[in-house]
């Protein structure tokens, strides 16, 4: 909260939200306008916050509100991206600068790739034991598009299984048709379970107005280790809201549930189960460097990073 009243500083209807990553000793403050961020950076870039010295930097370019890439990590924004949208500052107290990168922009798919590697996160592990006997599955919607982009473009796809709070990989399978209307394929499918658990919602705190904030909330998610604050969304914003990666999203009242596109084949390659502490050292470049463990239903795993963990199935079953 005192990071979020110094930052709002001449800038009380100009902010939007405060992300911060108490691990890294960052924060990323974001603004309505770029040049709300500048006059920030300007203010506070080399002052002092609580007897820490604070570097301040823009975050260069923007993250689409499809991404499903968080976009946090140890890595410097390319040069090359255009600087006329940011409007959000990074602080530091002086220590390694931690910046946004969009990975999407950076990595260099050719025409046609090998293998490509997908994380895929189920609700429970009833379903992938119902997929296993079947080699049928369906992911959400809105993974769909970027499945059947990659089944047109690349030889091997695979797709690494977890569920949901389970601590460990259930096993790995490979995707075998585009994902498409198929009546048949429908009926083949087996039944979802009807006590599908609810996910865990973060702690929401409302917060009053301030003599230099306007009123918010504070967000603290225990399941990705995060907190923040973010503003109330005004009636003239039309229901739009930042979120925590300073993207305009639609504003719900409540969260959107998981839907469940069209079901497709795929084929099972191993359901041995690897525990998330043999994964350490793996790191996705591809999702902001971040340990392979931390990622959400359709995140894409560098190829040579996805291709170990594949061993690790192996590994696992001969041990």
């Amino acid at each position: 909260m005192d990071l979020k009243d110094h930052f709002s500083q001449e800038a009380t209807k100009e902010l939007v939200s405060v992300f911060l990553i108490s691990k890294s000793n960052c924060a990323f403050i974001n603004y309505t306008t770029a040049a709300a961020c500048a006059a920030a950076l300007s203010r506070f870039n080399d002052s002092r916050f609580h007897g820490a010295r604070l570097v301040c930097r823009l975050r260069h370019g923007t993250i689409p509100a499809s991404s499903s890439h968080e976009a946090i990590g140890s890595a410097t924004p390319s040069p090359s991206q255009d600087q006329s949208d940011s409007k959000q500052l990074m602080i530091d107290d002086d220590t390694e600068s931690v910046a946004y990168r969009r990975f999407g922009d950076t990595r260099r798919l050719s025409a046609r790739m090998t293998s490509r590697y997908f994380v895929v996160k189920s609700l429970t592990v009833e379903d992938l034991e119902h997929s296993r006997q079947t080699n049928i599955w369906a992911t959400q919607t809105h993974n769909e598009d970027q499945l059947n982009q990659a089944y047109e473009n690349t030889d091997d796809v695979y797709l690494i299984f977890s569920a949901n709070k389970s601590g460990e990989y259930y096993g790995y399978a490979r995707m075998m048709s585009p994902i498409q209307d198929d009546e048949r394929l429908a009926i083949e499918a087996p039944p979802r379970p009807n006590n599908m658990p609810k996910l865990e919602e973060p702690d929401i705190t409302p917060t009053p107005a301030t003599s230099t904030a306007a009123k918010g909330r504070v967000i603290n998610d225990s399941i990705r280790g995060t907190i923040f604050w973010e503003a109330d969304s005004s009636e003239d914003e039309g229901d739009m809201k930042v979120d925590r990666a300073g993207t305009q999203t639609e504003d719900a009242s409540e969260p959107s549930p998981q839907l469940i596109g069209k079901p497709f084949r795929i084929r099972w390659l191993s359901s041995t189960r690897v525990p998330f502490h043999r994964t350490r050292g793996l790191r996705n470049p591809w999702n902001a460097n971040r340990e392979v463990k931390i990622a959400r239903d359709g995140t894409e795993i560098e190829p040579g990073v996805g291709w170990k963990l594949v061993q690790l199935f192996h590994s696992n079953a001969q041990e």
